[in-house]
């Protein structure tokens, strides 16, 4: 063989092997590589160990929603995240017909590259366990991973600033698609003119309402004004609300509700409205006149350490008529109330918790949203306008009976 067959034939095996380097980056999503498909945006990549595929590549990334797709987006984030894809689909968010609802990257703009899908797969295993558990055992992902994941995320949205949230609520072009909804961001809430005067971010009060959690996950990140009252000095101050709300919290009568187990943003934005009047209420508005920011802020996180008890607790045997009576009414809070207070009624955020209250508190509460004597910038007059008499009976007799 000659000096120059061998370097032909050598340079054809060089360029054969570069080819198959480049298409095995290009298989590995490591680069764009033309007419190569990376193997992670195959159907079915993941379905040998999750067993579950959603054709759903639309929920990955809406392009509405925001400008540009960050790099990394994998096709159908569902396909190894089906826990989380269900109960965002039961959110606010995930059912919406609004063309700007978000896909799972408009908001967790920083997916995974094919490095850290590695690195988490086979060099972490205990958070890999961990996943795995969790797609199985509901309560396990409930209350053991949920809490660590919403962490870093929460965590995350504080240091943009909610970013993700104001881009898409606050751009002019979109307010076309948002006017008339609950979507459109409003100075006028008290709870948003708080957000500019004590520095807030948005997630740290909407901080479940993309996911809709069975069990509301616990803060963990940064804390606000609320959240950062003394339980022990709110626990003696409370002396002047316990004749009316109980001495933990759990309220003896009908016409005053509960506030154990509330969160601290909503009851401290509660209190402020009595103090400035935005609420009314004789009684309340002569209690919380004297009180400072920091009093609130006590009375508000000694109140969330508190646990609500059921006002109207199901008998161990329910006849047909209870039985039928109470799936009706759980039914109705579903389609109707879940996305904002949560698919058990234990509040998201700055949406209260309503597992346990007063049924008559509940219903007066109602009629106040619907005369307009209570919040009228609330979305509550319109989610109630389909709901009759019974229907709002079922709803809070069933709410009265859970924890």
């Amino acid at each position: 063989m000659t000096k120059k067959s061998k370097i032909v034939i050598g340079s054809a095996v060089v360029a054969v092997l570069l080819l198959l380097v480049v298409v095995l980056l290009g298989k590995l999503g490591l680069m764009p590589v033309p007419g190569v498909h990376s193997v992670f945006q195959t159907p079915g990549t993941c379905s040998t160990c999750h067993e579950t595929w959603y054709d759903e590549a639309s929920f990955a990334f809406n392009p509405k929603g925001n400008k540009k797709k960050p790099g990394g987006v994998t096709i159908g984030c569902a396909e190894c995240h089906p826990v989380q894809y269900e109960e965002y689909m039961l959110s606010a968010m995930g059912s919406s017909k609004n063309p700007l609802r978000p896909g799972c990257v408009n908001c967790h703009d920083n997916p995974h590259s094919v490095s850290q899908w590695f690195n988490f797969m086979y060099l972490a295993p205990q958070s890999w366990k961990n996943v795995q558990l969790a797609l199985r055992d509901r309560e396990y992902y409930d209350n053991v991973l949920t809490p660590k994941l919403s962490i870093k995320e929460r965590t995350r949205f504080i240091k943009t600033g909610s970013r993700r949230c104001i881009e898409c609520h606050t751009d002019p072009s979109h307010q076309q698609y948002f006017k008339n909804s609950v979507g459109l961001y409003r100075a006028d809430v008290p709870a948003h003119q708080k957000k500019q005067t004590d520095g807030l971010t948005c997630v740290q009060c909407h901080k479940n309402l993309t996911h809709n959690l069975s069990v509301p996950s616990t803060w963990g990140a940064k804390k606000t004004k609320a959240e950062q009252g003394n339980v022990k000095a709110g626990q003696s101050k409370s002396e002047s609300c316990a004749g009316c709300h109980g001495e933990n919290g759990n309220s003896p009568a009908g016409m005053f509700p509960s506030i154990a187990g509330l969160d601290p943003n909503y009851l401290y934005l509660q209190l402020n409205a009595f103090k400035s009047g935005q609420r009314k209420s004789d009684i309340m508005q002569g209690i919380v006149a004297a009180l400072s920011d920091q009093d609130m802020a006590d009375l508000a996180e000694y109140y969330t350490t508190q646990k609500i008890q059921p006002t109207h607790p199901l008998p161990k045997v329910l006849s047909l008529l209870q039985r039928a009576t109470m799936e009706q009414g759980q039914q109705r809070y579903r389609d109707n109330c879940a996305r904002c207070h949560g698919l058990t009624g234990k509040g998201q955020g700055i949406f209260p918790a309503l597992a346990g209250q007063h049924p008559e508190y509940i219903l007066a509460q109602i009629e106040d949203f619907k005369s307009g004597n209570r919040a009228s910038h609330s979305v509550m007059r319109d989610v109630i306008k389909g709901l009759t008499a019974k229907d709002l009976q079922k709803i809070a007799d069933y709410l009265a009976s859970q924890k």
